[in-house]
């Protein structure tokens, strides 16, 4: 393995080979492995899903072979595109999500739903749904698996 940095997800449960087929289709980038750069918001997540039987995971992600080219990579900014993403991902039954392998991106707080209720209500944009989300850089990005193979660069540690 080359260089790496680290990443962790939250759970119930210890997962040392993970699935990107897992779990429901409703979140941000529709059905993937979720992670996070940051230790805290994956302790976080664990213990408001599962309080005390919570459990942080912590992966090393291979740093040369996710940027050796063979990996469709999507990155996300908090801006319309992203907006418009999530919304598809959580609410059109039928949206078939484009074929990347990781998608990294911020992690909508809780007040997207508000604002994406507003975009009915008050015919908000997709742009000024965006904007009003509040999110920290660092604390609060996801990187998500969303195809086998683009497990094979994660280890778990």
């Amino acid at each position: 393995m080359g260089h790496n940095i680290f990443l962790y997800h939250g759970s119930d449960q210890e997962i040392d080979d993970p699935k990107c087929d897992c779990g429901s289709r409703g979140h941000d980038f529709g059905q993937c492995f979720y992670t996070t750069y940051s230790r805290t918001t994956a302790k976080k997540w664990a213990q408001k899903r599962f309080s005390e039987k919570g459990v942080v995971n912590r992966y090393a992600l291979d740093l040369e072979r996710l940027y050796d080219g063979n990996l469709k990579i999507k990155r996300f900014h908090a801006n319309e595109e992203w907006a418009e993403f999530v919304w598809n991902n959580r609410y059109v039954s039928k949206y078939k999500r484009p074929d990347y392998d990781i998608i990294i991106g911020p992690i909508a707080d809780y007040g997207l739903k508000k604002e994406f209720l507003k975009m009915k209500t008050d015919g908000l944009s997709f742009a000024e749904v965006a904007s009003k989300i509040h999110y920290d850089r660092y604390q609060s990005l996801q990187v998500s698996f969303c195809t086998p193979y683009s497990l094979t660069i994660l280890s778990k540690i």
